[in-house]
Parts: C-alpha cells; structure tokens; sequence
C-alpha cells in the first residue's frame, strides 16, 4: 500500500510540473503570436487526474477539513461512533462515485476533445478512478480501526477501535 501511495505522489508531482510547463509554453507561444493550441486541452487532462490524485493523498492522510466542535462535546465512546459513521457514508458516497462515474465514462467515450481529438474519457474516468482509489484507503483505514494520528502537538493516536 505504500508503494501505491507513493506512485500516486510522485504522479501527482510529475502532473504538476507538467502543467506548469504546458501552460508556459501556450502562454509563451501565445505572446509571440505561435499559439500552441493544446496546451489548455491537455492541461485539463492532466489537471483533473493530479486533482484526484492529491485527494486520495490527503484523504490518506487525514487532512481534509474536519468540523468536529459539536463531536468533542460527546465521550470518547460516542466519538468512535461518529467517525466510524462517517467513514462508512463517506465509502458509501466513494462506490456511488465509482459506479457512477465509470457509466459516465463509459457513455461518453466516443466523444473527443474539440483540438486534441483526445477521447473524453481520459478526462472523466480522472474521477471514477480517484473515487477508487479512496474507496481502498477507506476500507483500509476502517481495516486498521479508524487510526487517527492526533494534530495536536503530544502526537497522540486516538483510536475508533
């Protein structure tokens, strides 16, 4: 599992720089009247998978934003609940994204980018494919007993198990 997290970082990165790249040169051609006329398209592309790509890394890594004022009011006991509650809507949401997504994809492969011709699916199956990606963090993170690592400074783990 960490080899997968780290491809997918590393991915990401690489889409990054890509992007950057991609889109100096359009504004570059552009600016000296050479327009390069894909480079939004394929910006697009990219930009979607490394999106998704950085979700699942921070859905990893617990650091989406989390409201929990009203949840430290209840025990400990009710706030394993909460989060194992949570984390089974969030992998129920995760598999309708899966499913959903993939017909998506599906219905619309045959249809292309206008300049690239690139088909529409590496664009919409960016989403399906994140969405599966954070379903295995998710049931690994249930597996694992909702192990939290605290973001308080004694570095504490709180535990849902």
């Amino acid at each position: 599992m960490n080899m997968l997290r780290a491809f997918e970082l590393a991915c990401a990165r690489i889409g990054l720089v890509a992007i950057v790249i991609i889109i100096l040169v359009g504004g570059l051609g552009r600016a000296i009247g050479h327009p390069v006329i894909w480079s939004l398209e394929v910006a697009m592309v990219i930009f979607a998978w490394i999106s998704m790509l950085a979700i699942d890394y921070a859905f990893q890594k617990r650091r989406h934003i989390g409201i929990d004022a009203l949840t430290n009011l209840f025990s400990l006991r009710m706030q394993r609940a909460c989060l194992w509650f949570n984390e089974i809507l969030i992998l129920l949401f995760l598999l309708c994204g899966v499913w959903y997504g993939f017909n998506f994809t599906w219905t619309t492969h045959h249809q292309a980018l206008p300049v690239t011709e690139i088909s529409l699916a590496w664009l919409n199956s960016a989403v399906p494919t994140g969405c599966l990606l954070m379903v295995f963090s998710s049931v690994s993170f249930l597996i694992n007993g909702c192990q939290v690592e605290s973001q308080q400074q004694d570095n504490q783990e709180e535990l849902c198990s």
